[in-house]
């Protein structure tokens, strides 16, 4: 593989992440919260709070580039594959069943959010602009590949919101 070429990594645990890389990928973002460093997350996932058993399967998006040494972790998202809306702060239920109305499933849906925590902040972790677009871009990829209903970003920060818009989701 060539120096600087990118690899997406879609990952079953922030365990898979070194806690130290992700943390200071966090602290370049302009709105980082507490809630999203890989202390946070991982707690989440040790004490059974968002697992697959509770509806809460873990998908988290990264991009690495390959440097001289090693590879250097540039973007990440904690995404989750969710199959209810429990614990979202989010009451999507009118769309749920306006989808079972139309024979429709509405779960599973793909999340980008801090489980149990209605938390405003950067949920698009990226080194830069760039980097930013690119996992964006990864992350509408798997969305579209595994066939889910839809896609949800809760409570990013506010600069996310043009990021959010230019890849044609809607903002509200």
């Amino acid at each position: 593989m060539a120096e600087g070429a990118i690899i997406a990594r879609v990952l079953a645990s922030p365990l898979e992440v070194d806690a130290t890389a992700w943390n200071a990928l966090l602290a370049l973002q302009s709105h980082p919260t507490p809630f999203m460093r890989h202390e946070y997350l991982v707690a989440m996932h040790e004490s059974g709070s968002a697992t697959p058993k509770t509806g809460w399967t873990p998908r988290f998006v990264t991009l690495w580039k390959k440097g001289p040494a090693d590879l250097e972790l540039v973007a990440a998202c904690a995404l989750y594959l969710k199959d209810h809306s429990y614990g979202e702060y989010v009451f999507d239920w009118a769309w749920a069943e306006a989808y079972q109305r139309h024979g429709l499933d509405y779960y599973p849906k793909w999340l980008s959010a801090l489980p149990f925590t209605p938390t405003p902040g950067t949920r698009i972790l990226g080194r830069d602009l760039p980097a930013r677009r690119a996992l964006l871009d990864a992350v509408l990829a798997q969305v579209r590949e595994s066939g889910a209903s839809s896609f949800h970003v809760l409570f990013p920060a506010d600069d996310e919101r043009p990021l959010l818009a230019c890849a044609g989701m809607m903002i509200r």
